[in-house]
């Protein structure tokens, strides 16, 4: 049975990345703070900001028959549900639209993939499944 509902499925975001950039970029602003570098504060300060509105802008919409994988709001990746033919649960650390390593990968076309990393592995692959269910899922095994 197909899902017509449109759903967003949020990026997860792994606390460890979120601690390690709050660490790094904080301690720099501490740092210069301390030595009254203020354009320098400032300057981390954006950055810091900019970091964590880009971890927090990935989002990926089932709408139809398309997943749409979002960055920001204007970098759109088009994926038609009929082209996907697997979906491999992994922890692949390749640069993708994805804050987390609780990734899945998306194979689709005849050689394309992408890896994301909803919140919601489960709800996700499932709303795709209801839409193409001869798509295969691979996932590791202390996760069947």
């Amino acid at each position: 049975m197909e899902s017509k509902i449109p759903r967003i499925y949020s990026s997860k975001v792994d606390l460890w990345l979120l601690a390690f950039i709050l660490l790094v970029c904080g301690g720099g602003i501490v740092y210069s703070i301390g030595q009254a570098h203020w354009v320098s504060v400032a300057i981390q300060v954006g950055i810091l900001l900019i970091i964590v509105l880009f971890l927090d802008s990935f989002s990926y919409e089932i709408k139809e028959k398309i997943v749409l994988v979002k960055s920001f709001s204007w970098i759109v990746k088009e994926i038609p549900i009929e082209s996907i033919t697997e979906i491999i649960e992994t922890n692949n650390p390749v640069a993708s639209p994805a804050a987390s390593l609780d990734r899945l990968e998306i194979v689709y076309g005849k050689y394309k993939s992408i890896i994301i990393s909803p919140e919601d592995k489960t709800g996700f692959i499932d709303h795709l499944k209801s839409i193409s269910p001869t798509i295969t899922v691979k996932m590791r095994e202390r996760n069947k």
